[in-house]
């Protein structure tokens, strides 16, 4: 999808934009398969730990791991995978030409980069401590605060708001990196209750094949999840190579570029950015 000037300038306007159906239904299938893996080798552990027995395969995607966390007394996991996604599958989705397409447009430069903090979401029902507060992306590599990161954020099924969508602040607060405050119930870093209150949100409701972008500084949150089924969702974040930050180049790596061809990351080189991490960190 080519992004028309009026997308790019309500994306600035507002620091967030909506766009439906830009997300290939390949890259759907390719997340499902990254998120597929993790879920068989979280089963799997708690199988070898004798929490359960059957690791019901034969579950749909959307339900499986919830089935399975509730039969095996709900054991804490990894809300948060990272390290253990990285795979060839995760490279490839990461740097997907549809999503690099939407960075691209609204970065305003073909020279760019995969910003290396990115997510998967497991988010099991009535769970508070997947429960994302109010917050700021650059709240998490501050380094940011003055150099435009695109979030992209993907649902993998429609969410609405008894599922989990995301929540944005509208205009008024996208210009100022508020304070970090740590939320005591999720443990997650997030913006202060006093600023909280000034928030005008906005739920996003989105099917699969949506994509929405915001900005570093776009305050935004996830309901609670009040379904009967795990809400799946992947979020990624693009730079322009030029002004890449520390935390991005750290584990993030370069997707375009047409005026260095050559400087494109292979994957043997992204994977040697992972080389000592240990398995289920973040």
């Amino acid at each position: 999808m080519t992004l028309s000037e009026k997308h790019i300038s309500q994306y600035k306007k507002d620091g967030f934009i909506h766009l439906r159906g830009v997300v290939p239904g390949d890259v759907i299938d390719l997340a499902r398969t990254i998120l597929q893996c993790w879920v068989d080798e979280t089963i799997q552990q708690w199988v070898d730990e004798g929490l359960l027995t059957d690791p019901l395969h034969d579950l749909d995607f959307q339900v499986r791991l919830l089935q399975a966390w509730e039969k095996a007394g709900r054991p804490k996991y990894s809300r948060s995978p990272r390290r253990d996604l990285v795979s060839r599958e995760t490279f490839d989705f990461l740097r997907h030409p549809s999503l690099v397409d939407l960075a691209e447009a609204l970065l305003g430069t073909p020279e760019i980069s995969l910003h290396g903090v990115f997510n998967a979401r497991a988010k099991l029902p009535d769970q508070v401590w997947t429960d994302t507060p109010w917050h700021q992306d650059a709240q998490y590599y501050q380094d940011a605060e003055h150099t435009h990161v695109v979030s992209i954020w993907i649902p993998l099924q429609r969410v609405t708001e008894e599922n989990s969508c995301l929540q944005v602040a509208r205009s008024l607060q996208n210009n100022t990196l508020h304070e970090r405050w740590n939320d005591p119930v999720s443990g997650f870093i997030g913006i202060s209750p006093d600023i909280q209150k000034t928030l005008d949100d906005l739920s996003i409701e989105m099917n699969p094949g949506d994509a929405l972008c915001f900005t570093q500084l776009t305050p935004h949150r996830a309901l609670p999840n009040k379904s009967n089924a795990v809400r799946w969702a992947m979020d990624l974040r693009f730079e322009a190579t030029e002004h890449a930050t520390e935390k991005g180049k750290e584990r993030g790596f370069i997707v375009r570029s047409l005026s260095h061809p050559s400087s494109i990351t292979a994957y043997e080189e992204w994977m040697k950015k992972w080389e000592g991490q240990p398995a289920g960190t973040y």
